[in-house]
């Protein structure tokens, strides 16, 4: 059998540490013939939606996993101080990624205060994610668990000839997955001691009965990114070059290798080649890109008043309609305009119900709704700004060409008397959720995160996060520094580099 799944992948959602983009290395497994592709990025499903998009795009079959950092080895005591190990986890059916959902939360959830690794880190530094291995217990419904690299518990005992502990390891993590559902991980990217390694794993699968798996650890998609890598690398440990060599990896072998490559290197061991496609295989129920149901679900706005039912979009036209005579007084509205209006409404509303986004729109009303309760709460309703009756929050972008969003108070323009085209927000072919920016004022910021946990509840409400990602004059900051150049050539780069003449 040809090896056709790479099951141990870094991509730059792996921070500071992979070295591509998902879309290069989908493109590149496309490219070299590959059929699967797994995901495993440290502690979080940060890029798992993007690379299965990247991947489906170019006929490539995404598998969700994560390479976790648990916080001591599995065959350690709660007593054992222990340096933390790493763990690769697989999605192989939707109540695994459930499970791995959680795990990773429990993880990040439970970050402290640490001590840094080393001593030109800042000891204010955060701690990594880290989970405590018994919380594993309770979540491995659905997961494959592959031992990990070099730094995982099982390489990190086969170094240091613990042969009896490793074991005893293999057959926790057995007893928390289940059998069949454990693979020893095996990899070699011609760095030295991997080839004796190696051999010591796959006569400990044998002696334990546990299939071995070949998997690549990559972290760049072509041999001539590593110099990036290994510039991350240095930028992650606040280092240079020269002083980051023991952090960085040895060599340039951590690319997506052409199968024929992986093949011979493995050639001692079939069996793993043929593991890596079986699991590629397993694999095949879950897949991100595919899977709708993953998708938003939003709450039922319906209302019973007796014995008359109204669905959500009968709740939103009623709104609407209840606040179209407010935003257009007959009396004060000239009547083509307002006619106008109530056609542009009309098919709005057709739109909202053939896409099912009424619920989307009452949630943004609802918040409003909480956003007003909160800044009269904040502000008094005797001052100024407390008592205006301006909204708390204005939308702003595509958004402010609704009129449904300007009915429901999320903008205050007019969008028919400023002739502004809402089919760019709302059209036949939409294809995802509409995108509204609510703006609130820094005053009330804060009580109304609470005020919105409070009322959805902790379970179904979330901050969510945006990524920093470099500009060319921050890159070429850092990789100065990176490169020990001296502080005023620094300087003089990045301002060159903002009129495009840094190669210069």
């Amino acid at each position: 059998m040809s090896y056709s799944v790479e099951l141990h992948l870094h991509t730059c959602f792996s921070f500071l540490e992979g070295a591509s983009l998902p879309e290069e290395l989908a493109l590149r497994a496309a490219t070299l013939g590959y059929e699967a592709l797994a995901i495993t990025d440290h502690d979080g499903l940060h890029g798992a939606m993007e690379f299965a998009q990247a991947c489906a795009s170019v006929g490539i079959r995404p598998i969700t996993g994560v390479e976790l950092t648990l916080t001591r080895g599995v065959s350690q005591s709660t007593h054992d101080n222990g340096s933390p190990v790493h763990l690769t986890l697989l999605v192989e059916r939707e109540q695994g990624y459930a499970n791995l959902c959680r795990l990773i939360t429990l993880a990040h959830k439970r970050t402290r205060a640490w001590e840094p690794i080393a001593t030109h880190l800042p000891s204010e530094d955060p701690r990594p994610p880290a989970l405590d291995p018994s919380d594993l217990a309770a979540h491995t419904d659905g997961l494959i668990a592959l031992t990990g690299c070099r730094n995982g518990e099982i390489a990190r005992l086969i170094d240091r000839a613990r042969f009896d502990q490793a074991r005893h390891a293999v057959e926790q993590l057995e007893a928390l997955f289940g059998g069949g559902n454990v693979f020893i991980e095996l990899q070699h990217n011609l760095v030295q001691g991997d080839t004796q390694r190696v051999a010591r794993l796959a006569q400990l699968a044998e002696a334990a009965n546990v299939p071995i798996v070949a998997t690549g650890n990559v972290h760049y998609h072509v041999r001539s990114r590593h110099r990036l890598q290994d510039a991350m690398v240095a930028v992650k440990h606040r280092s240079t070059l020269e002083g980051s060599h023991r952090l960085r990896r040895p060599n340039s072998e951590f690319f997506l290798r052409p199968p024929a490559e992986v093949e011979d290197v493995f050639a001692l061991y079939p069996q793993a080649i043929d593991n890596a496609v079986a699991i590629g295989e397993r694999c095949k129920a879950f897949n991100l890109a595919d899977h709708r149901e993953l998708g938003y679900n939003f709450p039922d706005f319906s209302r019973r008043d007796g014995e008359q039912h109204s669905s959500a979009d009968e709740v939103l036209a009623a709104f609407c309609a209840e606040r179209f005579d407010v935003r257009y007084p007959p009396d004060r509205t000239d009547a083509q305009l307002r006619e106008k209006a109530r056609r542009q409404l009309q098919d709005e509303l057709q739109l909202v119900k053939k896409h099912h986004l009424a619920g989307f729109f009452l949630i943004y009303r609802d918040l409003q709704q909480q956003a007003t309760e909160v800044a009269k709460r904040v502000r008094g309703e005797g001052t100024i700004r407390g008592g205006s009756g301006l909204p708390p929050g204005r939308g702003r972008g595509s958004s402010v060409s609704s009129i449904i969003c300007y009915l429901i108070g999320l903008s205050h323009v007019d969008p028919v008397k400023n002739r502004l085209f809402f089919r760019r927000f709302l059209n036949e072919d939409l294809q995802a959720v509409p995108d509204i920016d609510l703006d609130f004022a820094r005053d009330i910021r804060e009580q109304l995160i609470l005020q919105v946990y409070r009322h959805y509840g902790h379970e179904h409400a979330a901050l969510v996060c945006s990524f920093a990602t470099y500009h060319l004059r921050s890159a070429v900051r850092d990789l100065g520094k990176v490169l020990g150049l001296p502080a005023p050539a620094i300087d003089k780069l990045a301002r060159l580099s903002e009129g495009g003449m840094a190669s210069s």
